[in-house]
């Protein structure tokens, strides 16, 4: 067991390593498409940032995949369990890698949901997957791109019409009264699920409290991101270009919200059967359940440097696709896109929902591309990654389905 443990730690880091080369890099495809940032440094702080919402809200999303999407009890003993759940990450991991190196944003959720279904009905039939629970899954995973989509439309309204709209002499002065505003919401919304989602501090902050100190905080940060966006504007005139200066340099604070975002969310993928596998091997038995064991933050932490190595090595190919494929992408625009998806997945991540990174950020630069109706959208590009996310969730299923007989076949005497 001792040994299984190895080797899950070993499919958890390449798991989690596929992981960030996918998903944690379609979450910064934005901020390089829009040339905010380049893309050695949207890596480096994809790669930082991801790995630190992985240890603070990490283990919300992971309590619910390690025990609510199928009955433990299918696995009848704890070999059994430990093959399958090594299956599951082997099945995912490849898959990913595949999509990885082809280009395309595919979902890890989908793929690690797809794998323990598949291994679940085959050791204990359709009645072992907890079908509600996959019912809400994919509840959320439809509604995640349509919420991201109707956020970031709504937020490049909102920015044409307190910025844009008006006189555009005073384009520079409106700029400088709403971007604080809108950079002061985006971190009141980091902080609130930080104290909301984080096991470290929700047990030391009363809601009132939190509400209170928030309400003291705004002020501060408008009033700190005005003097900023004041210097950044000094140099132009009242002129949109300027605006968009001012957007593309926010933006780069922004990418840092996704970072924290997405590891918060998507580290569960990765760490969710090694978790599972820990904790068999530490109680010398399969449990009824995992409810009320503690998730070690080491294998939290163990997700998040995997993502990192995985979003530094191939998170490029990704990029190049969601970030200047789809639609074309001003500061504003990009920056309208980082609000929207960082808020999606960060709100789901406090309810410990294991919701699709990867449909929050195409959901939220479709929203910006429909400003200008379809004919904004690289609608054939749309139609191959949406036929690939619905082929994800049979096609891991199967692929952990065979490596599972694999391991029965050569590895564990099951």
């Amino acid at each position: 067991m001792v040994f299984a443990l190895i080797l899950a730690v070993i499919g958890a880091i390449f798991v989690a390593f596929n992981n960030g080369a996918n998903d944690v890099a379609n979450a910064f495809a934005s901020a390089v498409g829009s040339k905010a940032l380049k893309i050695k440094h949207a890596l480096l702080i994809a790669a930082i940032l991801n790995f630190f919402g992985a240890i603070l809200l990490g283990s919300n999303v992971s309590k619910t995949l390690i025990d609510g999407v199928v009955d433990i009890g299918c696995f009848h003993d704890k070999n059994a369990y430990v093959a399958g759940m090594l299956a599951c990450m082997v099945a995912t991991g490849s898959f990913v890698f595949i999509s990885t190196r082809t280009g395309l944003p595919v979902s890890s959720t989908h793929s690690i949901v797809g794998g323990m279904i598949g291994i679940a009905t085959t050791l204990g039939g359709i009645g072992a997957v907890k079908w509600k629970l996959f019912g809400l899954l994919t509840l959320s995973w439809i509604l995640t791109p349509f919420l991201a989509a109707a956020c970031s439309l709504v937020t490049i309204k909102l920015i044409k019409l307190t910025i844009y709209r008006g006189e555009s002499s005073k384009v520079m002065q409106r700029a400088c009264n709403w971007i604080p505003a809108y950079a002061g919401i985006i971190v009141i919304a980091l902080i609130i699920a930080i104290v909301q989602g984080s096991r470290v501090w929700k047990n030391c902050m009363h809601p009132y409290k939190t509400l209170g100190m928030l309400l003291l905080i705004f002020p501060v940060l408008y009033a700190v991101f005005r003097i900023v966006t004041h210097r950044l504007t000094v140099k132009f005139k009242d002129r949109e270009f300027g605006v968009e200066h001012v957007f593309r340099r926010f933006q780069a604070g922004t990418s840092c919200l996704i970072g924290f975002a997405v590891g918060s969310n998507d580290v569960a993928n990765s760490v969710t059967p090694v978790i599972g596998i820990y904790f068999v091997t530490k109680l010398g038995m399969l449990p009824d359940s995992f409810a009320g064991h503690a998730i070690p933050i080491w294998m939290l932490a163990i997700g998040g440097l995997g993502m990192s190595m995985g979003v530094l090595s191939l998170g490029h190919r990704v990029i190049d696709t969601m970030g200047r494929s789809i639609t074309l992408l001003s500061n504003s625009k990009g920056f309208s896109v980082d609000f929207s998806t960082a808020t999606t997945i960060i709100l789901a991540s406090v309810f410990g929902m294991p919701v699709s990174s990867t449909h929050a950020a195409t959901g939220a630069v479709i929203g910006v591309g429909l400003d200008k109706g379809l004919k904004g959208l690289n609608l054939r590009l749309l139609f191959t990654i949406f036929v690939t996310w619905l082929v994800t969730v049979p096609i891991s299923a199967i692929f952990t389905i065979l490596i599972y007989s694999i391991l029965r076949a050569f590895m564990l005497p099951l």
